[in-house]
């Protein structure tokens, strides 16, 4: 507040200097302009330096590449039943059987697969 009132009180006494006609011609007129640059330098806010800060450079953690490769995964494949068609026959009593249809099973089973598994980047 007080700083904004002083300067409007010196901008107005500094026109009111420079618009009065001088009496003689000589130096005063440098005098009265450097007097005017000093105070409104004085006044106005301190400069404000910013300098760079110093360089950071990033460096990456330390890195092994692993390369893909083939494994054996061994996975469980699940039985399936089926509907099969019996012709007619003789059993082993010897008894006659028209032909009909059964419902029989396979049994699941471990099956070996080769997978291959991606490259990665593991710290060391």
């Amino acid at each position: 507040m007080w700083k904004k009132l002083v300067l409007i009180v010196l901008v107005l006494v500094l026109i009111s200097v420079f618009t009065t006609p001088p009496a003689e011609a000589g130096s005063n007129n440098i005098l009265k302009a450097l007097a005017l640059g000093g105070l409104l330098a004085a006044l106005g806010p301190p400069p404000v330096v910013i300098a760079p800060g110093p360089e950071r450079h990033y460096y990456p953690p330390r890195q092994e590449y692993v390369s893909g490769h083939w494994e054996i995964s061994r996975e469980w494949v699940p039985g399936t039943w089926e509907r099969v068609w019996v012709p007619r026959q003789y059993d082993r009593w010897g008894n006659w059987v028209s032909g009909h249809y059964e419902t029989r099973q396979a049994p699941g089973f471990y099956e070996e697969r080769r997978v291959w598994v991606e490259g990665y980047h593991r710290p060391y």
